[in-house]
């Protein structure tokens, strides 16, 4: 009992029961001199230790006056025990050279593979709760695109792509929403338009010192991260000038071009003494994303949709230049209290340029489309913050102060269509067979008369979201000696953080098939005069029109070369033709002002539906944790702890009071509202370690975190409009101010096994059971206002018949995820001959999932008509629950990589593999989208030329593998090709500079 009472004492108050010193130091490779992260420094026969960090350094305060005996350890090294004796009120320091581990009295090297991989094992091994580590040198080992492709080496990590690249991570079934991003613990604004995710595509990983990702978080991290925490880490300046310079070109295998190019460069260096560390770094690149793609369409036949046909190929093909840039500057300070303050500037941009050509095949006699869409997409991201690690008034204080903006918007987004209309067997399509397989078929049905089609309607779109965020934040920590053999450390700290977010959208349209080309133009004064085609691409257009006022409209060929440009893709389709982009753009500049002679009657119209996800937010984050780590002996470390958090949220949106439509322009007029959210979460956390042996490890975890709705989703808001140009498509989108922030309990347990011979082998199972799910309605069909009224919200419904519903609830029973994940990290220095240069990691996942959704089904009776006497059908909607996987989550994936190094030559072939998984279900169960099983392999060679030179050559998707779309239909079990994408080969060479 007395011990008991001593240990709540020591929890809150952090009493200091003996005189004590401290011990400090850094362990560094005794080959190289470089710093050795996650090495493991104790007091033998005691629970006081501690391990290095980022720098390679170790602090152990409030040691009993003494002599002790003191181990460093750390996996790929011989452990070394030195004596060392304690003084009241002094300290210690103690710098600690390692030795490699030997082979038959022979020292060993580290090669330069084996380095990275012996930095994350000893850095997840020192941990407290469950991580997974990217070294800084796999980083720099690994061929990787960007930083979402590094974090996709990790086990329990799956990724989204686009383009050729990864730009989101899943990890452990839950999609980027649902995890935190940070930089040295500082968050990163989201970049999408209405989720909570990060596109980690615009950020390189060339400047970064490893990155961090938290399975198990404490609670001293931000809550709202169901799926866990990526910290992107950065080092102080080292002591020694450090600069490097990467410079690649590159080929791409789909435009056969060599057109692209990385540059990046990364400076450190200390002054005065070591008072004040400079670190500068920047990278430039551009790479070709071009792709190509097919898309299939079907039609069902028999009793409830049991066979299909193809009705309809699509033919795309994407010409995409990838520009990223990005600088960075870091400044610290070591201050006179062993402390450090350090002021992390980062600004990544990223700009997409892209022309998307598509056409269609239908498989009856009909009318042929070509689309084009010209887009350019910028995104921007930029971070400051000024963070201290100081000693005051007993306590060890992180602070921290920082203002990250991100920006994502469309500078040029032209879409223009034209149709081949189906004439007399000279244009548009031939009727071609029904078919089930083989769409290529298909291509030789058409007339391709490009003269015939004309054109028939263009959109201009802009879409433009910001988010703003300012962070304050105070940790307090203090360590405390009960016995030598029973030590902790109370920690406990408050941050708050303000979020604004703003979206605006909107959508000018022109529907040319009906007449609405105009031949004059509005200026800037308001004046009203003639356009002016002299000298232009449609210069020839202009003169028809003035010859025969009555013209219709300008044909597909005047926006062609003279000979149209064609493309082969995925080696079966002919994409024919390719549109002159100086032409499409050069249209939209002519006739974007266009408008009527009397000025009543514009070339383009604005479409108020397209506001329906413009907003306006607010968010504030007030939290507070308290935690204690207690340790007993070498073997039991325990955190318990809890945080509170209390987030306040005011929304602005636009709403339509009536129905927007009309034909052929949608008519109608939008306003503004306003609603608030408030909720106060208490999310308790513990953590258990325990040192089974000196080569097992257990840890296990318990704690609560949570989940906040996208940003769209809380908004008051109602849109009710009928689609014009699909034929009158009734559609209502709702927002739901009363959707609940989900709230996870999150249970953790993983094993590891490890040493000089083994490695690191540790295998982690998890469960996630997540209260008030949120989910959208994505366009289910209802009718009436039933299923409405269902999900608690009091809104009406104005169409009648069947529309399109697009509502955000909260599932109305517990979601649940489970899996487990092995992983395993070896190098073979301890093996004879050339044996010893192997190195060797994989890992590989298993995520199961179940949710709660809800949907609605039109029930059928039949009651008799009192006058005729006879039986009528009686429609009622019925609402009802169904559980099924959530989207987005494969539920296998692994990566394998195997390296070798010998003299100056490194290689390594790496293997990412991830299983076919849902990405959208469909509520009838018979038209489910599927992303296919995904497997791309790389190489890496290197070769060192002198001590500070390295040439290179990467080659990524060495197997040019094209990724795959299904349509599954569950209710008659067939599953059918949707869609097929393929982005090539791409070879990088280049060389690497260090001084």
């Amino acid at each position: 009992m007395k011990l008991f009472n001593r240990l709540i004492i020591i929890l809150f108050f952090a009493v200091n029961l003996y005189g004590q010193g401290n011990l400090k130091g850094v362990v560094t490779d005794s080959a190289t001199a470089e710093p050795l992260i996650g090495a493991n420094v104790f007091l033998m026969g005691t629970s006081l230790g501690s391990a290095t960090n980022i720098d390679g350094e170790y602090h152990i305060s409030r040691i009993p006056a003494g002599t002790y005996d003191v181990k460093i350890s750390y996996v790929g090294y011989k452990p070394k025990i030195i004596q060392v004796t304690i003084q009241n009120n002094r300290t210690l320091v103690l710098d600690i050279p390692l030795v490699a581990d030997v082979i038959e009295g022979t020292e060993v090297t580290i090669t330069a593979q084996a380095v990275g991989q012996v930095a994350a094992i000893n850095q997840q091994l020192s941990s407290n709760t469950i991580i997974n580590v990217v070294s800084e040198e796999k980083i720099q080992e690994l061929p990787d695109a960007n930083a979402a492709e590094s974090i996709g080496r990790l086990p329990g990590v799956s990724l989204i792509r686009s383009g050729g690249e990864a730009n989101k991570v899943i990890l452990r079934g839950l999609s980027g929403k649902y995890l935190s991003v940070t930089v040295d613990g500082v968050r990163l604004p989201a970049t999408d338009a209405l989720e909570r995710g990060l596109d980690l595509s615009t950020i390189s990983q060339s400047s970064l010192a490893g990155i961090e990702l938290y399975k198990a978080l404490t609670p001293d991290k931000d809550a709202d991260a169901i799926a866990g925490s990526i910290n992107l880490v950065t080092k102080k300046a080292p002591e020694v000038r450090d600069l490097r310079f990467v410079s690649k070109g590159g080929y791409n295998g789909i435009m056969d071009s060599f057109g692209q190019y990385d540059f990046s460069l990364k400076y450190g260096e200390r002054f005065f003494d070591n008072f004040l560390g400079v670190q500068v770094n920047g990278n430039i690149e551009r790479k070709i994303r071009s792709n190509e793609s097919i898309d299939i369409s079907y039609s069902t036949t028999g009793e409830n949709q049991s066979d299909y046909f193809i009705s309809d190929l699509d033919l795309e093909f994407t010409d995409e230049i990838r520009y990223r840039k990005g600088a960075g500057l870091i400044l610290d300070i070591n201050t006179p209290d062993e402390g450090n303050i350090k002021l992390n500037t980062n600004f990544s941009t990223t700009t997409r340029d892209y022309l998307v050509h598509s056409r269609n095949y239908p498989v009856t006699e009909a009318s042929v489309s070509y689309i084009f869409r010209d887009r350019e997409q910028t995104i921007d991201i930029f971070s400051s913050a000024l963070t201290g690690e100081n000693n005051l008034f007993g306590f060890n204080t992180s602070w921290g102060l920082s203002f990250a903006r991100s920006k994502a918007y469309y500078p040029y987004d032209y879409e223009i269509r034209f149709v081949e209309p189906s004439s007399g067997g000279l244009s548009g399509m031939m009727s071609a067979p029904i078919i089930k397989s083989n769409p290529e078929a298909l291509t030789n049905y058409a007339y391709n008369n490009f003269r015939a089609a004309t054109l028939s309607e263009a959109y201009y779109y802009t879409q433009d979201n910001a988010e703003k965020e300012i962070t304050a934040f105070l940790d307090l920590t203090r360590d405390y000696t009960i016995t030598k053999s029973v030590t902790g450390t109370f920690k406990a700290g408050a941050k708050y953080r303000s979020k604004n977010r703003t979206n605006v959208n909107s959508r000018i349209y022109s529907p040319y098939y009906l007449g609405y080309w105009r031949a004059y133009e509005k200026l800037e004064d308001g004046s009203i005069v003639p356009k002016d085609f002299t000298g232009t691409y449609f210069e020839d257009f202009y003169q028809s029109y003035l010859e025969n006022p009555n013209i219709g409209t300008i044909s597909f060929n005047d926006f062609l070369d003279p000979s149209p440009n064609s493309k082969i893709i995925l080696d079966d389709f002919n994409m024919n033709p390719l549109i002159n982009r100086d032409k499409l753009r050069q249209w939209y500049a002519l006739n974007k002002n266009g408008i009527n002679q009397a000025g009543t009657n514009p070339e383009y119209h604005n479409d108020p539906s397209s506001e329906a996800n413009t907003y306006d937010i607010t968010e504030s984050v007030t939290s507070g944790y308290a935690m204690n780590t207690l340790k007993i002996g070498r073997a039991i470390t325990m955190i318990l702890g809890a945080r509170i958090e209390h987030e306040s949220h005011d929304y602005s949106n636009k709403y339509s009071p009536r129905q927007i439509g009309g034909f052929p322009i949608p008519v109608g007029s939008t306003r503004d509202t306003s609603s608030t959210y408030e909720e106060t979460i208490v999310l308790p956390h513990l953590h258990l370690n325990i040192a089974v042996t000196d080569f097992m490890n257990v840890r296990l975890a318990a704690y609560r975190a949570l989940a906040r709705p996208d940003f769209n989703m809380r908004l008051l808001s109602y849109f009710a409009w009928r689609e014009a140009e699909t034929g009158g498509d009734r559609i209502l989108i709702l927002g739901n101010p009363l959707l609940k922030t989900a709230k996870a309990w999150n249970f953790e347990i993983n094993t590891s096994f490890y040493g000089n011979r083994i490695g690191l082998f540790s295998v982690s199972a998890f469960y996630k059971q997540i209260e008030d799910m949120y989910h959208m309605l994505n366009g289910i069909s209802t009718v009436g206002d039933t299923l409405i009224h269902a999900l608690g919200l009091n809104w009406s419904s104005p169409h009648r018949g069947n529309y399109d519903l697009y509502v955000p609830y909260n599932s109305p029973d517990d979601s649940k995820v489970w899996g487990f994940e092995v992983d395993h990290q070896i190098n073979f220095t301890w093996l004879p001959g050339w044996l010893k240069n192997f190195v060797l990691s994989y890992n590989f996942s298993m995520v199961k999932s179940e949710t709660s959704l809800i949907g609605s089904e039109r029930d059928t009776t039949y009651v008799t008509d009192p006058i005729l006497g006879i039986p009528l059908p009686k429609y009622e909607v019925v609402v009802r629950s169904y559980k099924q996987r959530l989207e987005n989550q494969p539920e296998f994936f692994g990566n394998v990589s195997i390296g070798y190094d010998i003299g100056g030559f490194s290689g390594r072939l790496s293997l990412f593999h991830q299983s076919e998984y849902y990405r959208t279900y469909s509520p009838s169960g018979r038209s489910d989208r599927i992303v296919g099983a995904f497997t791309r392999l790389d190489l890496v060679l290197k070769q060192k030329i002198t001590d500070n030179i390295t040439v290179l050559c990467n080659i990524n998707n060495l197997t040019n593998i094209k990724e795959e779309n299904l349509l599954e239909n569950r209710e008659d079990g067939y599953k059918i090709p949707r869609s097929a994408e393929r982005y090539g080969i791409t070879v990088e060479a280049g060389i690497w500079l260090e001084l």
